[in-house]
C-alpha cells in the first residue's frame, strides 16, 4: 500500500472526463440513501483522482466512479475513498465540491 508521501509524489496527469458516479449516505443506523450523478475528473494518478461533484461528500465516504476509457472502449468502475473535500461557491445558492480521492480497487468488467 502506498504511503501518503508516495501518493503525493505520484505523477498526476490532466484527465478531464465526465464520469457517472454513485454514492451512499447513511440516514440512520438501518437506512442508507443512494444517489447518483455526473461529476468531472480534473486529474488522475495511479492511486487516485481529483473529482468535481455537484453534491456534498464527506471525508472517508466511498464513491463508485464510472470512468470512460478510450483504449478499451468500455468504462471501468473504481471504488474510491474521499480523502478531503473543498466547497466551491459558484453563485448564490449554487455550490460544487472538489474531492481528493484515493482508489480502493477497480471492479471487474462485466462481460
Amino acid at each position: 500500500m502506498l504511503t501518503q508521501q508516495d501518493r503525493r509524489n505520484s505523477k498526476r496527469v490532466p484527465c478531464k472526463l465526465a464520469c457517472l458516479y454513485e454514492l451512499t449516505k447513511p440516514v440512520d443506523r438501518s437506512i442508507v440513501e443512494f444517489s447518483e450523478g455526473l461529476g468531472h475528473s480534473i486529474n488522475c494518478s495511479s492511486s487516485g483522482m481529483l473529482f468535481l461533484l455537484p453534491e456534498k461528500v464527506t471525508k472517508r465516504q466511498v464513491v463508485e466512479i464510472h470512468v470512460p476509457s478510450k483504449k478499451m472502449k468500455k468504462q471501468s468502475t473504481k471504488l474510491a475513498e474521499v480523502c478531503w473535500t473543498r466547497l466551491i461557491s459558484v453563485s448564490v445558492g449554487v455550490n460544487l465540491y472538489l474531492a481528493g480521492t484515493r482508489f480502493l480497487f477497480e471492479l471487474p468488467v462485466a462481460g
